[in-house]
């Protein structure tokens, strides 16, 4: 009998071993966003049927501006302006604005479906092209703040994990990190992921994040054109049942039923 024990024990931790999530990813190569609307849903999980996310930009989105680079979209629009440090260039939701001065801004926000009834967990993104600039005719420095989170339970805020780059820093801590732009950075090519930023939320469960884009304190008066670029977002959704314990308990389950069973025969 104990033999037999052991043997459905093996074959628990064996189907464990199975039970995983999928990250899902929001991926702008496969999207299309009008240019210059401000809020679009996706349908982006094959496991839930309808839109899973939604992406909207508010705030001063009167300041916002059509890209540099031909067909010169008005944003925000998915394009390929930027590279990203990563070979080729990326399809990314381009922000480009000319703010009237230092106190305007945008802010962009990615809600989950409440499909999504535990939350989201896991996710990440990256931000290209947070620079600055003072010469040839420019002057302005990117400016990301109010980078935060809320909570599955609809009231908790998240802090995000923030990884800056050679031409942009970090300051701050937890709900009041923020990233400056320092140094011009190249859109494409070489030297073009020294602009990147990267947020992630690791496994805290959340509903929706959201960052501001504005002008830091270092440009003059009225901030010149300025630009970045929004790739891809991943995140997993987090199990309404864990899956592992769920599946224990099925095992352990029917264990004890053939163990009861095998008792009664040898009477």
């Amino acid at each position: 009998m104990w033999r037999r024990f052991s043997f459905l024990l093996f074959l628990c931790v064996l189907s464990l071993s199975s039970a995983t999530v999928n990250a899902v990813v929001v991926d702008w190569d496969t999207l299309t966003w009008t240019p210059g609307t401000f809020i679009n849903s996706y349908d982006v999980d094959p496991a839930k049927a309808g839109n899973d996310v939604t992406v909207t930009v508010s705030g001063n989105t009167g300041q916002l501006q059509p890209e540099v680079v031909s067909p010169y979209p008005q944003t925000p629009a998915i394009t390929t302006n930027f590279e990203g440090g990563l070979g080729t260039a990326q399809n990314t939701l381009s922000l480009a604005v000319d703010f009237a001065n230092k106190s305007q801004s945008v802010t962009v926000t990615v809600d989950f479906s409440s499909l999504y009834t535990t939350g989201v967990q896991y996710v990440s993104f990256s931000l290209f092209d947070v620079d600055a600039s003072n010469a040839g005719g420019s002057d302005y420095q990117d400016l990301l703040s109010s980078i935060t989170a809320t909570g599955a339970d609809g009231v908790t805020l998240v802090a995000p994990t923030i990884t800056a780059s050679a031409n942009n820093t970090l300051s701050g801590s937890a709900l009041t990190q923020a990233v400056n732009g320092m140094i011009s950075t190249n859109d494409l090519g070489a030297g073009s992921g020294n602009g990147n930023v990267t947020i992630t939320f690791g496994a805290a469960a959340i509903k929706s994040f959201t960052f501001t884009y504005g002008s830091g304190s270092a440009p003059g008066v009225d901030p010149t054109y300025q630009h970045i670029g929004l790739h891809d977002i991943s995140f997993t959704p987090v199990p309404e049942l864990n899956p592992t314990w769920s599946a224990l308990g099925s095992c352990l389950l029917a264990a004890a039923l053939i163990l009861r069973h095998s008792a009664r025969f040898r009477k």
